[in-house]
C-alpha cells in the first residue's frame, strides 16, 4: 500500500525518482579559430536545464563597440533562460587575427565575401554554435539567433547562410540581408539595394538548405543609425525571400502587409506596436516590434546606469518578446501550410 501511494503521489505531482536534482548554473567559455582569426563565446547553462532532456538554445550577437560580456549584461537573457529552461551563448568577434583586430569590435557584416556559408565571421558563429551543441544537450530543432545593430545585420547573414542550423532569427536595430554599410544610409540604401534584390540574394545564399525562416524585428522610431526604413526593408526582404522559397516568386503566398497589429501602451515606458504577419491558415511567420521614442539601443534591458549607453530599459523587453516568438518554431516544422509548431 505504501508503494502504491508513493507511485500515485509521484504521478499526481509530476515527479519521479529519475528526475535529476537541482544543479548549479554553469557559465563558461568556448573558442574557435579559422583563417580569419580566433573567436570565443560565453555560454550560460542554467541549472533549470534538465541534463537528460534536449534544451533550446539562443545565440545572442553583440553590436559594434560592444563585447560579449556587455551584451550579456545588457540583454537580460540569463534570468529569462533560468526561468524558461534554455541555454544562451554570446559569441564574440575575433580576439586575434592575422589581418588585425577590428577597430570597432564589429562583425564584418558589410564584407560581401562574408555574406555566405563557411567564411569568416559567419563560419565562426556557426562552428561555435555546433560546439555548444556537441558539449551540452542542445535540441537541434530549437536553436535561435538574435543580434543587436552590427550583430543584427550579422544575424540576417546567419539566417541566409545557415537556415539549416537556426530555426528562427531576431534582428534588433539593424536591417536586411546583404545590405552592408548601405543599411546605415536608409532610405538611400534601399534605393541602391532594394529589398527585392536582397531577397533574391538571400534566397541564393540559402542554396539547397532553403526553407521558410521566421523573423522578429525590433525597431526604434528614433533610431538614427538603423532607421525605421531599415526595419521595414528587413521585414520586406525576409517576406519576399520566404515567398521565393515556397512559390518561386516575390509576392506570394505570404502577405507583405501585416495581418494584425497589437498596440500596447504600458503604465510606464514607451508605447509600442507589434505587427504580426500570418499565412492563409493564420500561422505566424514574422513580427515587427515598433517602439516609440527609442533610439539605437537594445530594447528593454538592464537599468544599470553603467550600461546606459547600450540599452533603453523604458522599451519593452527584447529578450522576453523574442523568446515568446522563437519558442513557436521548430526547425523541421517551418513549412507550409503552417510554419508554427502545433501543440
Amino acid at each position: 500500500m505504501a508503494v502504491l501511494l508513493g507511485a500515485l503521489t509521484s504521478v499526481a505531482t509530476g515527479c519521479s525518482s529519475s528526475d535529476a536534482p537541482a544543479r548549479p548554473d554553469l557559465s563558461t567559455e568556448i573558442q574557435y579559430t579559422n583563417a580569419y582569426g580566433e573567436y570565443r563565446s560565453l555560454v550560460y547553462v542554467p541549472g533549470s536545464v534538465h541534463p537528460e532532456r534536449p534544451a533550446p538554445m539562443v545565440v545572442v550577437l553583440h553590436g559594434a563597440n560592444t563585447t560579449a560580456e556587455q551584451q550579456r549584461a545588457v540583454s537580460l537573457f540569463d534570468p529569462l533562460a533560468a526561468r524558461e529552461g534554455f541555454i544562451v551563448m554570446y559569441p564574440d568577434h575575433e580576439t586575434d587575427s592575422a589581418i588585425g583586430r577590428h577597430p570597432l569590435q564589429s562583425w564584418r557584416f558589410y564584407n560581401p565575401v562574408e555574406m555566405q556559408r563557411d567564411v569568416g565571421d559567419a563560419q565562426a558563429i556557426a562552428e561555435l554554435t555546433r560546439q555548444a551543441m556537441a558539449t551540452w544537450h542542445v535540441d537541434p530543432e530549437r536553436i535561435y539567433i538574435i543580434g543587436m545593430s552590427a550583430g543584427g545585420w550579422m544575424t540576417s547573414i546567419m539566417g541566409a547562410a545557415y537556415p539549416d542550423l537556426y530555426a528562427a532569427i531576431g534582428i534588433a536595430e539593424a536591417g536586411a540581408y546583404g545590405i552592408g554599410l548601405a543599411g546605415a544610409g536608409q532610405p538611400l540604401g534601399a534605393t541602391l539595394l532594394p529589398p527585392s534584390l536582397l531577397a533574391l540574394a538571400a534566397h541564393q545564399a540559402m542554396g539547397p538548405h532553403a526553407r521558410v525562416l521566421p523573423v522578429i524585428n525590433f525597431q526604434g522610431d528614433k533610431d538614427p543609425a538603423a532607421t525605421p526604413a531599415s526595419g521595414r526593408n528587413a521585414i520586406q526582404q525576409w517576406l519576399m525571400t520566404n515567398n521565393l522559397v515556397v512559390s518561386g516568386n516575390l509576392r506570394s503566398p505570404f502577405p507583405r502587409a501585416p495581418t494584425e497589429t497589437i498596440d500596447v501602451t504600458p503604465e510606464s515606458g514607451y508605447p509600442y506596436h507589434v505587427d504580426i504577419y500570418r499565412d492563409a491558415d493564420g500561422c505566424r511567420i514574422l513580427e515587427q516590434v515598433r517602439i516609440e521614442e527609442m533610439a539605437h539601443y537594445w530594447p528593454g534591458g538592464s537599468d544599470d546606469p553603467a550600461l546606459a549607453g547600450f540599452t533603453d530599459p523604458r522599451a519593452p523587453s527584447g529578450a522576453a518578446l523574442s523568446w515568446a516568438f522563437f519558442k513557436r518554431f521548430r526547425l523541421s516544422d517551418t513549412t507550409p501550410p503552417c510554419v508554427e509548431s502545433r501543440p
